[in-house]
């Protein structure tokens, strides 16, 4: 799963132990203060998908997940030219689910940076999943990991990957790096 990642062009990717996730139901309330443009926009976004709780609950069910990012200057992460790179992100952690499902993992699932309307739909008004219908991208589209409470430090600290805080004060000037990422929980673990 790590080759196929860097295949694909990720700038990194690692095996990590799924109970080492840490999740945070505190991260979830930046969805809504100030509210997310993503927030209540789909079926994977805050309030809807699984809760922060729920998600908690549910790594015990995972004995790895390959974890990913693509690293991005941050002239690029503070504008609207991240949203393809995030969709990447998205289908990076679709193509590894599909992988890993066919490398006979029974229970698997797919978490990546930035809300799927904006990324898959924004061209439409509504979100077929919350209408009770069939994803337009489904099979693509993943919970997003800040509406999950996922803590990227500590992501980031298990994938052993340094660092860089972006925040809106981050200079987009200087070359300064940052990074979008995801990961794909599984068990029946696979040839890694």
């Amino acid at each position: 799963m790590v080759a196929l990642a860097l295949d694909v062009g990720v700038s990194d990717a690692r095996v990590v132990d799924a109970g080492a996730l840490k999740v945070n139901a505190d991260l979830v309330r930046y969805c809504r203060e100030p509210q997310c443009l993503n927030y209540g926009a789909s079926g994977h976004c805050p309030p809807h998908g699984p809760s922060a709780r729920e998600f908690q609950l549910s790594l015990d069910w995972y004995e790895k997940a390959v974890v990913f990012k693509f690293d991005v200057p941050v002239s690029v992460l503070m504008t609207d030219e991240r949203l393809p790179i995030s969709r990447q992100v998205h289908e990076t952690a679709a193509l590894l689910e599909r992988f890993a499902k066919n490398a006979g993992c029974v229970v698997t699932m797919g978490v990546a940076t930035g809300g799927c309307k904006a990324l898959f739909c924004s061209g439409f008004d509504a979100c077929l999943k919350l209408q009770g219908k069939l994803c337009r991208h489904d099979g693509l589209t993943k919970p997003s990991m800040s509406g999950l409470g996922v803590d990227f430090a500590v992501l980031s600290e298990l994938a052993g990957w340094p660092l860089n805080k972006v925040t809106a004060e981050s200079s987009a000037s200087d070359g300064e790096m940052g990074a979008l990422a995801g990961f794909v929980l599984f068990s029946g673990t696979p040839d890694q």
